[in-house]
């Protein structure tokens, strides 16, 4: 098994402080015969990622990045949308680390099948993305700002300041605050008044001013977490970056995290809502200053 580089600086133990309550039938003998199928069955399957599966239906989500608000949040999917997402058997800590035993959806991922897919099973499928887009919009918030989908903190490995995880925010000004790390407009007043300055000022307004109800949005939805089999969508995985964010983060986050697919990036106008040009403009700009890209 591959040994996960663990940063110093990051208290990922902590994370996981008051979180018990989230585990899914956390209950006895489930926790041993997870880890004694890890080191037994896991070790006849190729590891994906953080995902190692443990037999033919079955697969284990884990390591020091992995939180149980993942697998609350595709039980509350579950219950509340017709979403496919991954059955979860059940999740549990044990040792500071979180364990997540999931469904081993049968599909490929997109990724693979982009190229050589029939153009109308293509449109098939983003035409089924667009309706799940749709059930996802379609959960009320019971919060005013960012927040997961149980109401605590969120993941995003894309914002350097959010390891190991941060938030809630109780408005979406508060969460724009803090992506641009407490920046305030009067701090840049004396600087020259080039194209930087005016991008940062414009970017503050935006972020700064009214904005709708937030909406459950996935963060991360790059063609290697859409599942596909025979021209249907039979999953939608990896749901670690998700919660409610501001209307327009699922466009950007897919646009700013498949810089490196631009054949995707063409395709995203087709399942989502493009949001207004200064809201990609402004996320532009935050990601030239405090983000990855």
């Amino acid at each position: 098994m591959a040994i996960q580089y663990v940063p110093s600086n990051y208290d990922f133990d902590a994370q996981h402080d008051g979180t018990e309550h989230l585990a899914v039938n956390n209950t006895w003998p489930r926790p041993f015969l997870t880890r004694l199928a890890l080191h037994t069955a896991g070790k006849l399957y190729k590891r994906e990622g953080l995902c190692v599966p443990i037999s033919k239906h079955k697969i284990l989500k884990t390591g020091f990045r992995v939180h149980l608000t993942e697998g609350a949040t595709m039980k509350y999917l579950a219950e509340n949308t017709a979403i496919p997402v991954p059955k979860v058997h059940c999740s549990f800590l044990y040792r500071h680390r979180a364990y997540i035993v999931m469904e081993r959806v049968q599909g490929d991922e997109l990724s693979k099948l982009l190229r050589t897919m029939p153009k109308e099973t293509l449109e098939n499928v983003f035409s089924q993305l667009r309706e799940i887009i749709r059930e996802l919009r379609a959960l009320s918030p019971a919060c005013t700002g960012v927040e997961s989908c149980v109401g605590g903190s969120l993941y995003d490995s894309r914002i350097p300041q959010g390891n190991p995880r941060f938030g809630p925010f109780k408005t979406i000004q508060d969460f724009h605050f803090w992506l641009r790390k407490g920046l305030r407009p009067e701090e840049i007043q004396d600087r020259e008044r080039d194209q930087d300055w005016e991008d940062l000022q414009e970017m503050m307004r935006r972020q700064d001013g009214p904005w709708p109800p937030p909406v459950f949005t996935h963060g991360d939805l790059n063609p290697s977490n859409i599942l596909v089999r025979e021209g249907r969508v039979v999953g939608i995985i990896d749901w670690e970056f998700s919660g409610w964010y501001p209307h327009y983060w699922e466009y950007t986050s897919s646009w700013f995290g498949n810089i490196t697919r631009p054949e995707w990036q063409s395709k995203l106008d087709q399942f989502l809502d493009r949001p207004l040009p200064g809201e990609l403009k402004m996320e532009e700009v935050r990601n030239k200053w405090w983000g990855e890209c």
